[in-house]
Parts: C-alpha cells; structure tokens; sequence
C-alpha cells in the first residue's frame, strides 16, 4: 500500500510541474485533432496529453486485470476438479480396505 501512495504522489509532483511549466509558456502550437488542426497553447496540448495517458493507463489496467481474474477462474475450477478427483481415488481406497 505504502508503493501505491508514493507512486501516486510522484505521479502528481510530475504533473503538477508539468502543467505548471506549460501554462507559463503562453506560446501557441499547431495541434492536429485527427480531423481539425487547431492553434491552442501548449499547455491544453500538456493536459490533453496527460488525460489521454490517463485514460489509455486506466484501459490497459483493466484489460490486465480481467486477463487475471479469467485466468484465476480457470485455475480454481482446475484445482476443484483435482480435489474431487483426489477424493474419488481416497474414497475407492477406503473402501477397498
């Protein structure tokens, strides 16, 4: 818990400084939005970047965690066919006995 906190406060430090190093900067840049190119300041192309980053982070996050509970799923239900199995086999050996 402790690794997630410092992650998380030095992602904000390095986006507070971003940020406020872009908004400093009041020059313009040529942005293209796939459809539109657009002149804005750097620093909405910053947060735009940071939001984008964000939201493709969260996406991979999620694809990953699913991909592990999928496979989570798969081994419980391997390892209690394996315990049913085991108990046949105990079950015949008591009764052979």
């Amino acid at each position: 818990m402790i690794k997630f906190w410092f992650y998380f406060i030095v992602f904000v430090f390095l986006a507070v400084v971003g940020l406020a190093i872009g908004s400093a900067n009041d020059a313009k840049v040529m942005f293209d939005f796939l459809f539109v190119q657009k002149e804005i300041p750097v620093a909405s192309v910053l947060v735009i970047g940071v939001i984008f980053g964000f939201i493709l982070g969260i996406y991979a996050s999620l694809l990953l965690c699913l991909k592990l509970w999928f496979k989570e799923k798969s081994a419980k239900s391997a390892l209690n066919k394996l315990k049913k199995e085991v108990d046949k086999q105990n079950d015949s050996k008591t009764a052979k006995e």
